[in-house]
């Protein structure tokens, strides 16, 4: 098992921390640095992209075979939205109940002051991850008072599962088309949308959660089960009452607390993913349309545009066309 431990001040010190251990580290361009970590029988492929003073975009590319585990003490404001592409793990900050899960579509968006992090990262899975990471010491009033409505003990997140506009983002920013300066300007207008539409869904989120969840710790593990049941079972889900016996819930509190916990229904979570799965195939360019279709589980083609335009806002043509 790696383990890493790092005490933090601000966003570059847990990379000098990984400097150390790097076999290899070197700058692409003055923005971009490269880190290759050897981790558990396997390797950690990081790559750090600094769009502006307080501002980063990092990428992790690892396979290990190993448990990985990760302890941060952050000593400093710290403002984070992460989004998982494959792989899974954990996370918790001291002083706070529960745990978090990190798992494919989900995003999470965390504020964070002086609190340590635990993190475990499992070895089911190659994990393929971003995170957009802020100190919002650099930006003013600009975030400061947005942070201060949100959380009063230093502490917040929010997970949203599924959501097709982080979803697009996160792979527009992957297929950057743009190098040099061209390419920061538009990491860092994207980075601004991401952030923009976490702070959007977390105000929210707190009017609407104004009272105590009622949520258990055992209640959030359950439905972290079904949702992972679902992640790998998309295509031909089980159906609402079969998830919630496989997942250890009554239908009743996977609905409600699957909606309360991820931001978004069972079913809603199902279709963003063959959503997001239909969008990649078409991307690629190798299926037309009728048939992404029926490889995410659609056979009325009619009815699979139909949602298509309207969790992207434009026709599944369209991509074929561009």
């Amino acid at each position: 098992m790696m383990k890493l431990q790092v005490h933090s001040k601000g966003l570059g010190d847990i990379f000098e921390a990984i400097s150390d251990l790097a076999r290899s580290s070197y700058e692409q361009e003055p923005s971009q640095q490269a880190y290759s970590v050897p981790a558990a029988k396997g390797m950690v492929n990081l790559r750090r992209i600094r769009l502006r003073e307080g501002m980063e975009l990092n990428w992790f590319d690892a396979s290990f075979q190993e448990p990985v585990t990760l302890d941060v003490g952050v000593d400093y404001p710290h403002l984070e939205i992460a989004y998982t592409l494959s792989g899974q793990g954990c996370w918790e900050a001291d002083g706070n109940a529960g745990s978090y899960g990190l798992s494919p579509g989900l995003s999470t968006f965390v504020y964070i002051e002086d609190k340590k992090m635990h993190t475990e990262l499992m070895p089911k899975d190659d994990f393929l991850h971003m995170e957009l990471r802020i100190d919002p010491r650099h930006f003013g009033e600009t975030l400061l008072p947005e942070l201060s409505r949100l959380s009063d003990n230093r502490f917040y997140c929010r997970q949203i599962a599924g959501a097709p506009q982080t979803s697009l983002i996160v792979e527009q920013m992957s297929k950057c088309p743009y190098s040099g300066a061209l390419r920061n300007l538009y990491l860092e207008g994207k980075a601004f949308e991401l952030l923009a539409f976490h702070l959007d869904s977390a105000t929210e989120g707190t009017a609407r959660h104004q009272g105590e969840s009622k949520l258990k710790a055992d209640d959030i593990r359950c439905l972290y089960l079904a949702k992972d049941i679902l992640s790998r079972t998309w295509r031909e889900p089980p159906g609402l009452l079969q998830l919630a016996r496989m997942a250890g819930l009554n239908d009743y509190k996977l609905k409600l607390g699957f909606k309360e916990l991820f931001g978004t229904t069972v079913f809603g979570y199902v279709r963003a993913l063959r959503m997001n799965e239909a969008r990649s195939l078409l991307e690629q360019g190798k299926v037309n349309v009728s048939e992404a279709a029926g490889m995410v589980g659609y056979h009325n083609l009619s009815h699979f545009s139909q949602l298509f335009r309207k969790t992207f806002g434009y026709n599944p043509s369209e991509i074929r066309k561009s």
